[in-house]
């Protein structure tokens, strides 16, 4: 195997297909060297393409920054090159990453490696994850329309990724149906009735087919599922001189209600409320629902956070490998009130078992089911 610009250009294409918060596509890679056995990459953050309002702790970037390493990797891999070392310094911002590959000879002595983090064993184990390629990595999709059930194949998967999670800082927890609606219902509220993360939400939302960034990045109206008709009208309000009033009449109409939500909670938690009979609901059939829980303490590094997101982006090609997709919901680890009830929700899970007491902080949820309708894909930009 001898490496070349062109090999390497061909990896960093296939890097660009890592999944990312909004679509937004951060990473800006650049080969800085090459010759005939090692190359390096630095990939670097574009801050026009950031979220500070929907991501102030730049948690999300770096999970997405962690997704393209891995994809990289992966695509590495089968291509026959070696990826000897990942550096990682810097954070938000000033996030810098540097991958050095070697030209290797066979298939048979290629591993996924990484810097000292606390959750590196996660992927230096070779034969722990199912091994992956390019293929894995182009049919992968995040799913937003509606996910079918499905326990056995959510079962296989999940072992999987609980056997190669348990020697490392990260657990997959699931969450009851119930519990994920309600704090879906308050992460809305933040997400809309902020003004600052709603505005940032519009400036990512690609509704108008004739926009020249539909096909590049961000949230299209048929990647959303809105139907043809609703995203017509849509297109004709998403106009950036709009934008103000859009926002300061959401944030309006919607702080009553945030706040009619906070004191039912409440009072629902108070002795007075808890005394109040509740109503049986009627059983449905709903997908999965997951949360990634980290420790809380010590604080995680950027560099920390950026191996998760290999882990991440893993665990989602094995659930993708077993027939299933999933569905981000960021929303509720970003609403600082939803964060509180998710880590609550975890340490209560956590009581009674030794080996998951320290895991409270959620860092990615999402849902997991069967696609039940045709996926589309989403828009992407060149990465030269």
């Amino acid at each position: 195997m001898t490496l070349t610009p062109a090999l390497i250009e061909s990896l960093l294409t296939e890097a660009a297909s890592a999944p990312s918060a909004h679509n937004t596509q951060p990473w800006v890679p650049e080969i800085t060297d090459c010759t005939a056995e090692v190359a390096q990459v630095r990939v670097g953050v574009d801050p026009a393409r950031l979220l500070p309002h929907g991501d102030p702790r730049s948690e999300d970037l770096h999970l997405g920054m962690g997704c393209w390493v891995e994809s990289l990797v992966i695509a590495a891999a089968e291509a026959g090159v070696r990826t000897e070392s990942v550096t990682v310094r810097g954070r938000g911002p000033t996030l810098d990453i540097r991958l050095r590959l070697t030209a290797t000879e066979s298939m048979a002595s290629v591993e996924s490696t990484a810097g000292p983090t606390r959750v590196e064993s996660a992927l230096t184990d070779g034969s722990a994850w199912p091994r992956f390629g390019v293929a894995d990595l182009h049919h992968r999709q995040v799913d937003r329309g509606p996910l079918k059930r499905s326990d056995p194949r959510f079962a296989e998967a999940t072992e999987i990724c609980r056997n190669v999670m348990a020697e490392t800082a990260v657990r997959l927890v699931e969450v009851p149906d119930d519990a994920w609606r309600g704090w879906l219902r308050r992460a809305a509220l933040h997400s809309y009735g902020n003004r600052s993360v709603f505005t940032e939400t519009l400036r990512w939302l690609r509704f108008d087919t004739d926009d020249p960034a539909y096909d590049q990045d961000g949230l299209t109206a048929e990647c959303l599922r809105i139907p043809a008709l609703g995203a017509r009208a849509t297109a004709a309000l998403d106009r950036p001189w709009l934008h103000s009033w859009i926002t300061g009449l959401a944030s309006a109409s919607l702080a009553p209600v945030a706040l009619a939500r906070a004191a039912i909670s409440k009072y629902a938690s108070s002795g007075r409320g808890s005394r109040i009979a509740v109503l049986p609901r009627t059983k449905r059939s709903h997908p999965h629902h997951l949360v990634l829980a980290v420790p809380d303490r010590p604080a995680l590094t950027a560099a920390d956070e950026v191996e998760i997101g290999r882990v991440l982006l893993r665990t989602w090609l094995t659930f993708d490998r077993h027939g299933l997709r999933v569905d981000v919901h960021s929303e509720l680890k970003d609403s600082p009130t939803v964060r509180d009830e998710v880590a609550t929700f975890l340490r209560g899970r956590a009581r009674g078992h030794t080996d998951c007491q320290e895991f409270e902080r959620p860092i990615a949820a999402f849902t997991v089911g069967s696609s039940t309708t045709p996926v589309p894909r989403a828009p992407r930009l060149s990465p030269f």
